[in-house]
């Protein structure tokens, strides 16, 4: 007999919304630097996962979606996309490992569009995805490593979410759980483990200041090392 689907809200002791729409003003160099300062090391995801236009940008905590290849087409993974569906918060990032399957399109407009209503605010596939245009038109972040008209369907499928995942990383196999904070821009993907979401948005958002700063004096002619020493931040 199937199981039936689970139900596995998120707590979060911080105000996700909020806290999303202070991240959304940084960049994932600064980011990444953050974490390394508190001795996170190689928390970026592997090269090569980018978002569909270069203006994308998503930030949340993760939902994590584990997949994996096969031909099943049985029902269960009915009950299990009605699961992650009614388990989803708002502001929360889907993340799907893939298992480095590569024959078919493992998100797509239909599951971005029942992942938004709700309360979804991004995505970031460890593979590829289909529908890439009707992403872009909706203005759903979407991160991926690359593009698959196939469908999934009876090719691939989520089989569990909300438990820890591993997603491809810069130094190998990067272990991800449920909450931890995702950020991603032009550049790539940052993950921050969730413990440490506050601390390092409080720390960023003092180094995002003094690069301003920085910045601006060298633009009105201070000599670098003179806004290194008083900024910091160079």
């Amino acid at each position: 007999m199937k199981p039936d689907y689970k139900f596995a809200p998120l707590q979060l002791d911080y105000d996700v919304l909020d806290v999303n729409q202070r991240y959304l003003k940084l960049y994932s160099g600064l980011v990444y630097d953050a974490c390394e300062h508190f001795g996170l090391k190689g928390r970026a995801m592997e090269g090569g996962i980018y978002p569909l236009t270069p203006t994308m940008k998503l930030a949340g905590p993760a939902f994590t979606v584990h997949c994996v290849s096969t031909p099943n087409r049985d029902e269960y993974t009915h009950n299990i996309r009605l699961g992650m569906l009614r388990s989803m918060t708002p502001g929360c990032i889907q993340l799907r490992d893939t298992q480095g399957n590569q024959n078919c399109g493992q998100f797509g407009a239909i599951s971005a569009t029942a992942a938004r209503a709700a309360g979804c605010a991004g995505a970031v596939i460890d593979g590829s995805t289909r529908d890439s245009v009707h992403l872009i038109e909706m203005g759903f972040p979407t991160f991926c490593r690359f593009r698959n008209p196939a469908e999934a369907f009876g090719r691939f499928m989520a089989v569990d979410y909300q438990i820890p995942i591993y997603v491809r990383g810069i130094d190998g196999q990067m272990l991800v759980h449920p909450g931890d904070y995702i950020f991603g821009d032009n550049d790539g993907v940052v993950i921050v483990p969730k413990e440490y979401t506050m601390k390092v948005l409080e720390l960023a958002e003092q180094w995002f200041e003094s690069e301003a700063k920085s910045q601006a004096a060298m633009a009105a002619g201070m000599d670098p090392l003179e806004v290194y020493a008083k900024y910091g931040r160079f």
